[in-house]
Protein backbone atom coordinates (compact mmCIF):
# COMPACT_ATOMS: atom_id res chain seq x y z
CA UNK A 1 0.00 0.00 0.00
CA UNK A 2 1.31 3.44 -0.99
CA UNK A 3 2.08 6.15 1.55
CA UNK A 4 2.59 9.89 1.35
CA UNK A 5 6.31 10.67 0.92
CA UNK A 6 6.02 13.65 3.28
CA UNK A 7 3.74 12.73 6.18
CA UNK A 8 3.60 8.94 5.71
CA UNK A 9 -0.21 8.68 5.58
CA UNK A 10 -1.44 5.42 4.09
CA UNK A 11 -3.28 5.94 0.83
CA UNK A 12 -6.39 4.04 -0.22
CA UNK A 13 -7.59 3.18 -3.70
CA UNK A 14 -10.03 6.07 -3.70
CA UNK A 15 -7.20 8.56 -3.02
CA UNK A 16 -6.62 9.15 -6.72
CA UNK A 17 -5.70 12.82 -6.57
CA UNK A 18 -1.99 13.77 -6.65
CA UNK A 19 -2.43 15.82 -3.43
CA UNK A 20 -2.09 14.06 -0.09
CA UNK A 21 -5.47 14.10 1.79
CA UNK A 22 -3.65 14.70 5.08
CA UNK A 23 -0.96 17.31 4.43
CA UNK A 24 -2.01 18.52 0.98
CA UNK A 25 1.43 18.17 -0.62
CA UNK A 26 1.66 17.26 -4.29
CA UNK A 27 3.08 13.75 -4.05
CA UNK A 28 4.23 13.67 -7.69
CA UNK A 29 6.53 16.68 -7.42
CA UNK A 30 7.46 16.34 -3.74
CA UNK A 31 11.26 16.10 -3.43
CA UNK A 32 11.45 15.51 -7.19
CA UNK A 33 14.92 17.09 -7.44
CA UNK A 34 16.28 14.84 -4.69
CA UNK A 35 14.75 11.74 -6.28
CA UNK A 36 16.10 12.69 -9.70
CA UNK A 37 19.55 13.25 -8.22
CA UNK A 38 19.45 9.90 -6.42
CA UNK A 39 18.42 8.08 -9.61
CA UNK A 40 21.16 9.84 -11.57
CA UNK A 41 23.78 8.86 -8.99
CA UNK A 42 22.52 5.27 -8.98
CA UNK A 43 22.88 5.09 -12.76
CA UNK A 44 26.39 6.56 -12.62
CA UNK A 45 27.40 4.12 -9.87
CA UNK A 46 26.17 1.13 -11.90
CA UNK A 47 28.02 2.39 -14.95
CA UNK A 48 31.21 2.92 -12.93
CA UNK A 49 31.01 -0.66 -11.62
CA UNK A 50 30.39 -2.14 -15.08
CA UNK A 51 32.93 -0.10 -17.05
CA UNK A 52 36.01 -2.01 -15.73
CA UNK A 53 34.60 -5.19 -17.30
CA UNK A 54 34.39 -3.44 -20.66
CA UNK A 55 37.94 -2.13 -20.24
CA UNK A 56 39.25 -5.62 -19.45
CA UNK A 57 37.39 -7.13 -22.42
CA UNK A 58 38.88 -4.53 -24.80
CA UNK A 59 42.37 -5.04 -23.37
CA UNK A 60 42.08 -8.83 -23.64
CA UNK A 61 40.91 -8.83 -27.26
CA UNK A 62 42.57 -5.91 -29.06
CA UNK A 63 44.04 -3.62 -26.39
CA UNK A 64 47.69 -4.26 -27.34
CA UNK A 65 49.80 -6.09 -29.93
CA UNK A 66 50.22 -8.95 -27.44
CA UNK A 67 46.44 -9.38 -27.22
CA UNK A 68 45.95 -9.17 -30.98
CA UNK A 69 48.67 -11.78 -31.50
CA UNK A 70 46.84 -14.13 -29.14
CA UNK A 71 43.56 -13.68 -31.06
CA UNK A 72 45.33 -14.46 -34.34
CA UNK A 73 47.07 -17.49 -32.82
CA UNK A 74 43.77 -18.72 -31.39
CA UNK A 75 41.91 -18.48 -34.70
CA UNK A 76 44.76 -19.68 -36.94
CA UNK A 77 44.12 -23.44 -36.44
CA UNK A 78 40.60 -23.04 -37.85
CA UNK A 79 41.65 -22.67 -41.54
CA UNK A 80 44.43 -25.20 -40.91
CA UNK A 81 41.74 -27.86 -40.43
CA UNK A 82 41.35 -27.76 -44.21
CA UNK A 83 44.92 -29.03 -44.60
CA UNK A 84 45.60 -32.77 -44.91
CA UNK A 85 45.21 -33.99 -41.34
CA UNK A 86 45.69 -37.64 -42.22
CA UNK A 87 45.95 -40.18 -45.02
CA UNK A 88 44.27 -43.50 -45.66
CA UNK A 89 45.26 -45.86 -48.45
CA UNK A 90 44.94 -49.26 -49.99
CA UNK A 91 46.95 -50.94 -52.70
CA UNK A 92 45.53 -48.70 -55.45
CA UNK A 93 45.13 -45.13 -54.16
CA UNK A 94 45.68 -42.72 -51.26
CA UNK A 95 42.95 -40.45 -49.83
CA UNK A 96 43.70 -37.32 -47.81
CA UNK A 97 41.64 -36.63 -44.67
CA UNK A 98 40.71 -33.12 -43.53
CA UNK A 99 37.89 -31.46 -41.58
CA UNK A 100 35.45 -31.80 -44.48
CA UNK A 101 35.96 -35.55 -44.85
CA UNK A 102 35.74 -36.00 -41.08
CA UNK A 103 32.43 -34.13 -41.04
CA UNK A 104 31.16 -36.29 -43.90
CA UNK A 105 32.13 -39.39 -41.93
CA UNK A 106 30.40 -38.10 -38.78
CA UNK A 107 27.22 -37.11 -40.61
CA UNK A 108 27.17 -40.32 -42.63
CA UNK A 109 27.58 -42.56 -39.60
CA UNK A 110 25.44 -40.34 -37.39
CA UNK A 111 26.94 -38.21 -34.63
CA UNK A 112 25.23 -40.26 -31.93
CA UNK A 113 26.49 -43.55 -33.37
CA UNK A 114 30.05 -42.23 -33.70
CA UNK A 115 30.17 -41.03 -30.10
CA UNK A 116 28.60 -44.27 -28.93
CA UNK A 117 31.22 -46.27 -30.83
CA UNK A 118 33.95 -44.03 -29.43
CA UNK A 119 32.82 -44.82 -25.88
CA UNK A 120 32.92 -48.52 -26.75
CA UNK A 121 36.55 -48.23 -27.83
CA UNK A 122 36.36 -47.91 -31.61
CA UNK A 123 39.57 -46.04 -32.39
CA UNK A 124 38.47 -44.42 -35.64
CA UNK A 125 35.28 -43.10 -34.03
CA UNK A 126 37.29 -41.93 -31.03
CA UNK A 127 39.73 -40.12 -33.34
CA UNK A 128 36.85 -38.38 -35.15
CA UNK A 129 35.18 -37.40 -31.86
CA UNK A 130 38.41 -36.01 -30.40
CA UNK A 131 39.08 -34.04 -33.58
CA UNK A 132 35.58 -32.58 -33.35
CA UNK A 133 36.21 -31.58 -29.73
CA UNK A 134 39.49 -29.85 -30.63
CA UNK A 135 37.79 -28.01 -33.51
CA UNK A 136 34.94 -26.80 -31.29
CA UNK A 137 37.47 -25.69 -28.68
CA UNK A 138 38.94 -23.26 -31.22
CA UNK A 139 35.70 -21.26 -31.17
CA UNK A 140 35.30 -21.68 -27.41
CA UNK A 141 38.82 -20.37 -26.77
CA UNK A 142 38.24 -17.47 -29.13
CA UNK A 143 35.05 -16.46 -27.30
CA UNK A 144 36.60 -16.90 -23.85
CA UNK A 145 39.54 -14.69 -24.84
CA UNK A 146 37.28 -11.70 -24.17
CA UNK A 147 36.96 -12.83 -20.53
CA UNK A 148 40.61 -13.77 -20.09
CA UNK A 149 41.36 -10.81 -17.79
CA UNK A 150 38.51 -11.65 -15.45
CA UNK A 151 38.76 -13.32 -12.06
CA UNK A 152 39.20 -16.87 -13.40
CA UNK A 153 40.24 -15.93 -16.93
CA UNK A 154 43.84 -17.11 -16.83
CA UNK A 155 43.00 -20.52 -15.37
CA UNK A 156 40.09 -20.92 -17.79
CA UNK A 157 42.30 -20.21 -20.80
CA UNK A 158 44.94 -22.70 -19.73
CA UNK A 159 42.38 -25.45 -19.04
CA UNK A 160 40.70 -24.92 -22.41
CA UNK A 161 44.08 -24.97 -24.19
CA UNK A 162 45.03 -28.21 -22.43
CA UNK A 163 41.74 -29.81 -23.53
CA UNK A 164 42.27 -28.51 -27.05
CA UNK A 165 45.85 -29.76 -27.35
CA UNK A 166 45.14 -33.06 -25.62
CA UNK A 167 42.16 -33.78 -27.88
CA UNK A 168 44.19 -33.11 -31.03
CA UNK A 169 47.05 -35.32 -29.86
CA UNK A 170 44.62 -38.04 -28.81
CA UNK A 171 42.94 -37.92 -32.23
CA UNK A 172 46.32 -38.37 -33.96
CA UNK A 173 47.26 -41.32 -31.74
CA UNK A 174 43.88 -43.04 -32.16
CA UNK A 175 44.00 -42.54 -35.92
CA UNK A 176 47.47 -44.12 -36.05
CA UNK A 177 46.31 -47.18 -34.07
CA UNK A 178 43.07 -47.72 -36.00
CA UNK A 179 42.44 -51.11 -37.57
CA UNK A 180 41.22 -49.83 -40.95
CA UNK A 181 40.39 -53.29 -42.20
CA UNK A 182 37.60 -53.46 -39.61
CA UNK A 183 36.56 -49.79 -39.46
CA UNK A 184 36.91 -48.85 -43.14
CA UNK A 185 36.94 -51.99 -45.31
CA UNK A 186 37.88 -49.98 -48.43
CA UNK A 187 41.23 -49.02 -46.88
CA UNK A 188 44.06 -51.05 -45.42
CA UNK A 189 46.06 -48.47 -43.44
CA UNK A 190 46.24 -44.84 -42.39
CA UNK A 191 48.50 -42.32 -40.68
CA UNK A 192 48.46 -38.68 -39.59
CA UNK A 193 49.57 -36.16 -42.22
CA UNK A 194 51.56 -32.95 -41.94
CA UNK A 195 48.45 -30.76 -41.50
CA UNK A 196 47.57 -32.58 -38.29
CA UNK A 197 51.01 -31.89 -36.86
CA UNK A 198 50.67 -28.21 -37.84
CA UNK A 199 47.39 -27.97 -35.89
CA UNK A 200 48.90 -29.70 -32.85
CA UNK A 201 51.90 -27.36 -33.00
CA UNK A 202 49.60 -24.31 -33.14
CA UNK A 203 47.55 -25.59 -30.18
CA UNK A 204 50.75 -26.15 -28.18
CA UNK A 205 52.06 -22.70 -29.19
CA UNK A 206 48.84 -21.09 -27.96
CA UNK A 207 49.17 -22.93 -24.65
CA UNK A 208 52.75 -21.70 -24.20
CA UNK A 209 51.75 -18.16 -25.22
CA UNK A 210 48.90 -18.08 -22.70
CA UNK A 211 51.31 -19.27 -20.01
CA UNK A 212 53.62 -16.38 -20.96
CA UNK A 213 50.77 -13.84 -20.89
CA UNK A 214 49.56 -15.19 -17.55
CA UNK A 215 52.98 -14.35 -16.12
CA UNK A 216 53.55 -11.12 -18.04
CA UNK A 217 50.04 -9.65 -17.94
CA UNK A 218 48.30 -7.36 -20.41
CA UNK A 219 47.98 -3.58 -20.03
CA UNK A 220 44.46 -2.36 -19.31
CA UNK A 221 43.54 1.18 -20.31
CA UNK A 222 41.16 2.35 -17.61
CA UNK A 223 38.24 4.59 -18.52
CA UNK A 224 37.63 7.28 -15.91
CA UNK A 225 33.99 7.39 -14.79
CA UNK A 226 32.43 10.24 -12.83
CA UNK A 227 29.75 10.11 -10.16
CA UNK A 228 28.30 13.55 -9.50
CA UNK A 229 31.47 15.14 -10.84
CA UNK A 230 33.76 13.00 -8.65
CA UNK A 231 36.01 10.32 -10.15
CA UNK A 232 34.50 6.92 -9.34
CA UNK A 233 37.58 5.75 -7.39
CA UNK A 234 37.42 8.85 -5.21
CA UNK A 235 33.66 8.42 -4.66
CA UNK A 236 33.96 4.76 -3.63
CA UNK A 237 36.85 5.69 -1.33
CA UNK A 238 34.66 8.24 0.46
CA UNK A 239 31.90 5.65 0.83
CA UNK A 240 34.32 3.08 2.30
CA UNK A 241 35.58 5.69 4.76
CA UNK A 242 32.02 6.12 6.03
CA UNK A 243 31.66 9.72 4.88
CA UNK A 244 28.10 11.00 5.18
CA UNK A 245 25.94 11.63 2.15
CA UNK A 246 25.84 15.36 2.88
CA UNK A 247 29.64 15.63 2.92
CA UNK A 248 29.89 13.66 -0.32
CA UNK A 249 27.34 15.96 -1.91
CA UNK A 250 29.38 18.98 -0.87
CA UNK A 251 32.45 17.50 -2.55
CA UNK A 252 30.34 16.82 -5.64
CA UNK A 253 29.27 20.46 -5.76
CA UNK A 254 32.89 21.56 -5.43
CA UNK A 255 33.98 19.19 -8.22
CA UNK A 256 31.14 20.28 -10.53
CA UNK A 257 31.90 23.95 -9.85
CA UNK A 258 35.54 23.39 -10.68
CA UNK A 259 34.64 21.59 -13.91
CA UNK A 260 32.27 24.42 -14.84
CA UNK A 261 34.96 27.01 -14.19
CA UNK A 262 37.39 25.07 -16.40
CA UNK A 263 34.84 24.90 -19.20
CA UNK A 264 34.19 28.64 -18.94
CA UNK A 265 37.91 29.37 -18.92
CA UNK A 266 38.45 27.28 -22.05
CA UNK A 267 35.51 28.95 -23.76
CA UNK A 268 36.85 32.41 -22.87
CA UNK A 269 40.31 31.43 -24.11
CA UNK A 270 38.90 30.16 -27.40
CA UNK A 271 36.85 33.34 -27.80
CA UNK A 272 39.88 35.52 -27.10
CA UNK A 273 41.92 33.53 -29.61
CA UNK A 274 39.22 33.96 -32.24
CA UNK A 275 39.13 37.70 -31.63
CA UNK A 276 42.91 37.92 -31.97
CA UNK A 277 42.85 36.02 -35.27
CA UNK A 278 40.03 38.23 -36.53
CA UNK A 279 42.02 41.36 -35.60
CA UNK A 280 45.06 40.06 -37.48
CA UNK A 281 42.99 39.59 -40.64
CA UNK A 282 41.81 43.17 -40.42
Amino acid sequence: MATCPKCGKKLRLYHWRPECPACGVNMIYFASNERLLAETEKTEIEHAKFQPRVDRAKAAFFGSPWAIARVVLTALPLPCLMLPLGRVWNQEYVTKVNAVSVYQYLSGQGFGNVFSSALKGDRLSLAAALLLVSAVMILVCLICTVMSLGKHGKARNLILNLIQTGSAMGAAVCFSLTDFGASLPDYTAGAPAWGGFVCIALFAALLVYNLYLAKRGLPVKKTVCYIGGLPSDEYFQYVEQGMSELEIRKKMVEALTKMQDEVRAKAAEAEEKARAEKAEWK
